[in-house]
């Protein structure tokens, strides 16, 4: 069961925590898949995985600001923060988790493509939580990118910090989709 432990961690309301409360829910998350995957359990593992990253995702938004309500904004933000610190690396471990997750819904996955997923979620995760996310605070698009780039990154920038409340359906497990 993917809530073992978490609404211990959490301070109060999903929507209030402080970013610490996400950093600490991810890494549980991270425990319990190694340990769903170590003992066979493999969907749940999988599942776990991608609630791992989700939640460094949203530790992430919450540093900054930024909306992390649905599954785009977790995209999204993922991609900004990225691209932003020039780690392709990370784009394309969150494109494998995020297309993976998209998929959980099969009734068969495969042990050793679950292990790829837990090990991804594990890199991404500890990665994204040593990033110096703090300085896009003041320095919010790179001048140095192609004009292309500069301008779907100032568009992710708008939909990551435009006001919106969460939906109304939001609950503590909910991971955005």
């Amino acid at each position: 069961m993917l809530l073992r432990g978490i609404r211990d961690l959490m301070a109060g309301p999903i929507e209030e925590s402080p970013p610490e409360s996400y950093a600490k829910i991810s890494q549980h998350l991270l425990r319990q898949a190694q340990a769903e995957l170590a003992n066979g359990e493999i969907l749940p593992a999988s599942k776990t995985a991608w609630e791992a990253t989700a939640h460094a995702i949203k530790s992430a938004c919450q540093r900054l600001g930024w909306n992390h309500h649905t599954h785009s904004h977790l995209r999204i933000a993922a991609s900004y923060i990225a691209t932003e610190l020039g780690r392709d690396d990370l784009q394309y471990a969150f494109g494998y988790l995020d297309a993976k997750h998209i998929n959980c819904r099969q009734p068969r996955k495969e042990a050793d493509t679950v292990r790829i997923e837990v090990t991804q979620a594990a890199y991404f995760t500890t990665e994204l939580a040593a990033l110096p996310i703090d300085k896009l605070l003041n320095n919010p698009v790179q001048a140095n990118l192609p004009r292309i780039e500069r301008d779907g990154q100032e568009r992710r920038l708008r939909m990551l910090t435009r006001k919106t409340p969460p939906p109304a359906d939001v609950n503590d497990d909910y991971h955005g989709n």
